[in-house]
């Protein structure tokens, strides 16, 4: 399978410590020629399942050969297992903790155990720097999958929710939270009922759709504030985002603050 040269980095480090810089510097040491992509370092930290749904809106838009690397790793230093695997042209590398449930089984998943391969001195709390990284970059590099190490029959698998259709009614759950404080959810668009539609959260009603944040912005749609909160104006609004799933949104403002709500809540969509 070809190489693109491009790895990219999913972590919940942050940045205001040197690890991700750290990570940087291994792979450039042993692919000088990689093109490094910060996917995201702002997981929320140990949240294996939000890895996992940024890694699900992402990797399709990169090209083919491409290493996805993903540290997202509470169990580092423990029995939990390491691996890498091929899935449609992408190459995954990170912990066998259900980060890229998403993508497995896949076309090849192979538990990484040839130490030579990775940095000389593995310590027990950092294996982004001392497996992760040498792995991704020696793959990035063109060496084969199989070379790493031998078939992982058992990946691990997180249950990550769908959406589900019960006659006209379609329910799901917030599944991200972004910066803005738009609800994310795992509805999408082909499962939506056609309009005129209502949106329900948190005891809420949101009519109908916007097309984009400006359109709710211009009050086209709204939501009565949540008891206790008469001061914050009201205009939380529907649309379907980037990824193609169905958002809740106050522009300018926090859909997840003004309703209170975060990852798990619930949302029903229903004619009319």
């Amino acid at each position: 399978m070809s190489r693109s040269g491009i790895i990219t980095l999913t972590t919940d480090f942050g940045l205001a410590d040197p690890w991700v810089g750290v990570m940087k510097g291994v792979i450039l040491g042993l692919f000088p020629a990689a093109r490094i992509v910060d996917l995201t370092h702002q997981i929320p930290v140990h949240d294996v399942r939000a890895a996992a749904f940024a890694l699900l809106d992402a990797v399709q838009y990169f090209p083919p050969g491409t290493v996805h690397l993903a540290v997202v790793d509470p169990g580092v230093g423990s029995g939990r297992k390491a691996l890498a695997a091929a899935r449609d042209g992408q190459f995954f590398v990170g912990p066998d903790n259900g980060v890229f449930s998403g993508f497995l089984p896949g076309e090849y998943v192979i538990e990484l155990n040839r130490p030579e391969l990775f940095l000389p001195r593995v310590s027990h709390s950092f294996h982004g720097r001392d497996v992760f990284a040498p792995v991704a970059a020696r793959l990035a590099a063109g060496k084969s999958l199989r070379e790493f190490g031998s078939p992982l029959a058992d990946p691990v698998m997180l249950d990550l929710p769908r959406a589900e259709k019960s006659g006209d009614t379609v329910r799901g759950e917030v599944v991200a939270v972004d910066r803005f404080g738009n609800l994310v959810t795992n509805i999408p668009e082909r499962l939506l009922p056609p309009s005129p539609l209502s949106i329900e959260i948190a005891g809420e009603t949101i009519p109908g759709l916007c097309r984009s944040y400006e359109d709710a912005a211009g009050g086209r749609a709204s939501a009565k504030a949540p008891t206790g909160r008469r001061d914050v104006p009201a205009r939380c609004a529907a649309l379907i985002g980037s990824a193609g799933r169905l958002e809740i949104a106050l522009p300018r403002g926090s859909a997840a603050e003004l309703l209170r709500v975060g990852v798990g809540a619930k949302v029903a969509v229903k004619p009319g």
